[in-house]
């Protein structure tokens, strides 16, 4: 059965992400640090080659992909943008410290929605939305290797819902310009929208085993779809 390997690299650093500062949808260039750290990563370590690249709408992304893979045109993904973090966009918790929803968000973030930002689980359903447009993409094209660049919060939340090992999302934290390997075959995607999760990227960064807690074999009646069914 064909496998399809997705290669989930997060954006280089923007100046607002050197400050702290809360940035969902806040559309910014890299930094000059940020893109320096992404050439850094490249002369030391190993990127993976691939045949598509898929990307947040976004410039910081857009800006990694044709850093990262520059014989590539990245193809933009509405969906796989960052959380919109409403009032709290572009500020730093230091300036929301006397703000009582920020407070309010702080201890429930997962049922308190800030003015104007986004609902959590439309955030987290658009996000599945989107792997599932790239991943059914790849195997219309049969590319079987991709890169996806994205952000923190879309990498972490996607890890958490689909990826195995399953850890919580706070399990999946990626820096600027590294991420993660992530397996994919049409039966577990198709039946139960998971993945399989391995090597940390770049290949050669000194990151944590992804694999330490993966302790159980896949049920064989979950490999038994078809690449078509998902044409």
């Amino acid at each position: 059965m064909r496998t399809y390997k997705l290669y989930l690299i997060r954006h280089g650093f923007t100046q607002a992400n050197m400050d702290g500062r809360y940035i969902g949808t806040t559309d910014l260039d890299l930094c000059e640090e940020g893109a320096a750290s992404l050439f850094s990563l490249q002369k030391e370590y190993e990127y993976p080659g691939v045949g598509r690249v898929y990307s947040s709408p976004l410039k910081r992304c857009l800006e990694t992909a044709r850093l990262l893979y520059p014989e590539i045109t990245p193809i933009a993904v509405e969906e796989l943008r960052e959380y919109h973090f409403g009032e709290f966009e572009n500020k730093t918790a230091e300036e929301l410290l006397d703000n009582a929803s920020y407070r309010e968000w702080l201890e429930n973030a997962q049922d308190v929605v800030p003015e104007g930002a986004e609902e959590m689980g439309q955030f987290r359903e658009r996000v599945v939305q989107g792997f599932d447009r790239v991943i059914r993409d790849m195997m219309r094209a049969r590319v079987t290797e991709a890169a996806v660049i994205t952000h923190a919060g879309v990498i972490s939340w996607f890890l958490s819902k689909c990826g195995l090992p399953k850890r919580p999302d706070h399990g999946w934290q990626v820096d600027a310009g590294k991420g993660y390997t992530v397996l994919v075959n049409a039966s577990l995607w198709g039946n139960n929208q998971l993945a399989e999760v391995f090597t940390p990227l770049p290949y050669g960064c000194d990151q944590e085993s992804v694999m330490l807690d993966y302790q159980h074999p896949l049920p064989e009646e979950l490999l038994d779809f078809e690449d078509e069914e998902l044409a």
